[in-house]
């Protein structure tokens, strides 16, 4: 079968192989791949980047859906056919603190799959039955009026939905800021609006013209462009000097969290989303000061995967307008270039002959 391959821990070292099809015992699932996103990790994970540990050799993706192509004998939950996400886990210990209070991404022994162990941006892939009678919540049937493209995409909007809706105190009526407008920016504005916040306040810099009309359109009351305009002063004009109740930094970088601290109200909260590997050369005494907490954030639980499908099954959310542009895994370096050029927003690998025909017209 055909993979994308991560041989290397250097930048482009990169490329599409031939594998063979993982082996399956009684107690796994094969699963054909149908459809995976590109992720900005994705992209940092080819050149070299990232700071996820990545066992290489590895077949990348961790976002991607698909349809159950074989079971082992001793299988009972699931049966060929069946459509399926996986929330990327690829093997866990099921012994640690994480482990058996639920938490399994923060299993100090977790591999994820597409940067641990192989991932989707492939034909096939294998869920071992070890990780299911650890975590059988690592996979999720897709309902039947979602597609697998846009179930492919679920991982980027469970991702704000635990960082607002799970990790802060924000009530409906409260004011929000968000950094960032690039896709997880995008599906934090989109839960902010399921929340029912106040001011949904998307800040970004110059020159994502199309991110902030979607931004808009997905719900922000306000869009604000860091590099021309006094954050903090719009912030205060904006909430009546009250400032906002939390700031979610999608972005990443450092100073955003140190310009945070001065757009949240006193006892506000942050959440940080966005990684940045530089020190932090703030200093943390106006913090204090005023009563701020700092929320360290990473990635999911079943509880962000379970409501999130269901506000997708409900239509309360938009995940197929988020899809800019759909290629074959044949494509992948327009894939590639698509998002890091930002011409795209969410690029899909799928094999979905009709949406290839309509990207193509």
């Amino acid at each position: 079968m055909l993979a994308l391959v991560k041989y290397g821990k250097g930048p482009g070292e990169t490329e599409l192989r031939e594998v063979p099809v993982p082996e399956t015992g009684e107690e796994d699932l094969l699963i054909e791949v149908m459809a995976a996103g590109i992720c900005g990790s994705d992209l940092a994970y080819d050149a070299g980047l990232h700071p996820n540990q990545l066992n290489t050799p590895v077949i990348l993706g961790h976002e991607f859906s698909g349809r159950v192509a074989k079971v082992g004998s001793k299988v009972k939950d699931w049966k060929v056919g069946d459509r399926i996400v996986s929330d990327n886990t690829g093997h866990v210990c099921g012994k640690c603190f994480a482990c058996t209070t639920g938490q399994f991404l923060m299993c100090p022994d977790r591999l994820g799959m597409g940067y641990g162990m192989d991932g989707g941006f492939t034909e096939y892939v294998k869920i071992s039955g070890d990780l299911l009678a650890k975590n059988p919540n690592a996979v999720f049937r897709i309902p039947d009026n979602v597609s697998y493209e846009e179930a492919a995409i679920l991982d980027p909007i469970c991702n704000p939905y635990k960082a607002i809706v799970q990790e802060s105190h924000i009530l409906p009526g409260e004011d929000i800021v968000i950094f960032g407008v690039g896709p997880i920016g995008l599906f934090a504005v989109q839960v902010a609006k399921v929340m029912g916040c106040g001011e949904i306040i998307a800040v970004g810099r110059s020159g994502n013209d199309t991110r902030f009309a979607m931004a808009e359109k997905y719900g922000a009351t306000r869009t604000i462009e860091s590099d021309k305009t006094d954050v903090v002063k719009e912030v205060a004009r904006i909430t009546k000097g009250e400032m906002a109740a939390l700031v979610v930094d999608c972005a990443g970088a450092n100073e955003l969290v140190n310009l945070g601290i001065d757009l949240v109200r006193n006892g506000g909260e942050i959440v940080h989303v966005g990684y940045d590997a530089r020190p932090f050369n703030y200093s943390l005494d106006h913090l204090l000061e005023r009563g701020v907490s700092i929320k360290g954030h990473f990635g999911y639980d079943y509880q962000s995967w379970k409501n999130c499908i269901h506000l997708l099954e409900l239509g309360k959310v938009d995940l197929k307008g988020m899809i800019s542009h759909y290629v074959t895994l044949q494509d992948w370096k327009k894939g590639f270039e698509l998002m890091r050029s930002k011409m795209g927003v969410k690029v899909v690998f799928t094999k979905d002959a009709s949406k290839l025909k309509s990207e193509r017209q």
